[in-house]
């Protein structure tokens, strides 16, 4: 698994302060290998405590400060060895380096989608009578008894054990790539099908869910899963 982009860029000049660390890889990264321990932001020599977050659907790592850096100051972002695709191929090790600005920019990141929002995805892809009625409603036996209507949603997926891999929840609130529903919806770049780790078919059947409906789910996951 190859390191394919940084963000900041190399060597960028005039970086916000409050900005978000991405390391992208050319692989699903696991999120069990990104810790302090592989990959490190600092200043001199002076670490800086940070939150990290794997994104699958960009198979990128987010290194986010607990608190915005400092102005007119030169960061190192570190890659060390340890991190491992979910397929455990290891990744190869990589350095940048970039220099904040005079402060932030932007406002404050919009609300969380909310099980309203993510609903019309559900039932318009994962209906059928498989896992709702074809008008949204709810099946006395859904498949895999997985029921995705918008009375059973929240209580079906929120801490229920994967049938598939039962180490992973089908929803973990708070970590999209931790949750094993994530997985599932997620087509592998190459060929379509199911990603790393995934037994059985991508769902939803058919074509896979479209860039924006993958990022709402996954959004309304990493916001705490709200009703």
């Amino acid at each position: 698994m190859d390191i394919v982009g940084w963000s900041p860029t190399p060597r960028e000049t005039g970086v916000p302060t409050n900005t978000l660390v991405t390391v992208t890889f050319s692989d699903y990264p696991d999120p069990d290998t990104t810790s302090v321990q592989t990959m490190l932001l600092t200043s001199s020599v002076f670490r800086v405590p940070e939150a990290y977050r794997v994104d699958l659907i960009t198979r990128s790592v987010t290194m986010a400060p607990i608190s915005e850096l400092s102005s007119d100051l030169g960061y190192s972002v570190t890659v060390l060895a340890g991190v491992q695709s979910l397929a455990g191929c290891p990744a190869g090790t990589g350095h940048t380096e970039f220099t904040t600005g005079s402060g932030a920019v932007g406002g404050p990141p919009p609300p969380p989608p909310t099980l309203a929002d993510i609903s019309p995805i559900f039932a318009a892809r994962c209906a059928d009578n498989c896992h709702a009625a074809p008008d949204g409603g709810c099946l006395d036996a859904p498949v895999a008894g997985l029921s995705l209507c918008a009375a059973d949603a929240r209580n079906a997926l929120i801490g229920v054990p994967s049938r598939q891999v039962s180490t992973l929840a089908l929803v973990t609130p708070l970590y999209a790539a931790r949750s094993y529903l994530m997985r599932k919806l997620i087509p592998d770049p190459a060929d379509g099908g199911p990603m790393t780790g995934v037994l059985g078919q991508r769902e939803p059947p058919g074509d896979p869910l479209p860039p924006d409906q993958l990022r709402a789910i996954s959004d309304w996951i990493d916001g705490g899963a709200l009703p």
